[in-house]
């Protein structure tokens, strides 16, 4: 790839900027949280005008490359966080794996009626009682996460809020502490947008994409425990999955 801007080039100089910034983050050269030259000085380096850089660091900052903070300048993102589609894994084993450090911010933890939409997801009566718990998702205390668990588990099967605090991994508590051992699952992904609240607790923009993940967990007996609904920032998440032939 062309490290300079092609004048004579039909695709706009802001998106082969955009293309060189990006190859530079791709490689390592520019690591994760470390700045970005300045707009002055990318002008110099690559004699285009301000406009044109601004355009391709907004072009990078929408695709999650780059973030900016106020009075500071712009820095380059932490990479995405990965999940195979095939993997059934927590969301502290998913960080844990990536070397990053889960954390959790736990909004409510209480019993409530079964929904009539959650209720046929894990094929029990509605109004029947869950225990639901809303949680914020952290990894290395950055909020990356909303995640809403409903737990379909008898009324002596509760979890408190020191269980969630001690552990932090809602499957290891059913685990260990139950015996439920989480074997299968039923997973669909689909893109959405923050809402003003959601935006707000995961500090993003409003209208910044989020990937939404809905999932009904099945026990070892195929008996549905868990409906659980989590928004994903669509900046530092992502899936991926092999297709052979």
């Amino acid at each position: 790839m062309s490290r300079t801007i092609d004048p004579y080039n039909a695709l706009p100089k802001y998106n082969q900027l955009a293309s060189i910034l990006r190859q530079k983050i791709e490689d390592g050269e520019w690591l994760p949280r470390t700045s970005i030259p300045s707009e002055r000085q990318l002008e110099v380096i690559y004699s285009i005008s301000r406009t044109t850089i601004r355009e391709a660091i907004d072009h990078l900052v929408r695709q999650g490359y780059l973030y900016r903070e106020h009075g500071r300048g712009t820095f380059v993102s932490p990479q995405k966080l990965q999940k195979g589609l095939m993997e059934l894994t927590s969301f502290s084993e998913d960080l844990l794996k990536r070397g990053i450090q889960p954390g959790q911010i736990i909004r409510s933890l209480n019993w409530v009626d079964a929904p009539a939409k959650i209720a046929q997801k894990l094929e029990i009566p509605t109004g029947t009682p869950l225990l639901r718990i809303e949680r914020i998702r952290l990894g290395d205390n950055i909020p990356i996460g909303l995640q809403t668990s409903y737990l379909a588990l008898s009324p002596e099967q509760a979890i408190s809020e020191s269980d969630m605090q001690g552990s932090g991994s809602l499957y290891r508590i059913l685990q260990e502490k139950f015996n439920i051992i989480p074997s299968e699952a039923d997973e669909t992904l689909e893109v959405t947008l923050a809402t003003p609240e959601e935006a707000v607790l995961l500090e993003i923009p409003e209208g910044a994409p989020l990937l939404l993940s809905e999932r009904v967990l099945f026990a070892q007996n195929r008996k549905p425990v868990e409906y659980v609904k989590i928004l994903y920032r669509g900046d530092r998440y992502q899936y991926f999955v092999r297709l052979t032939r």
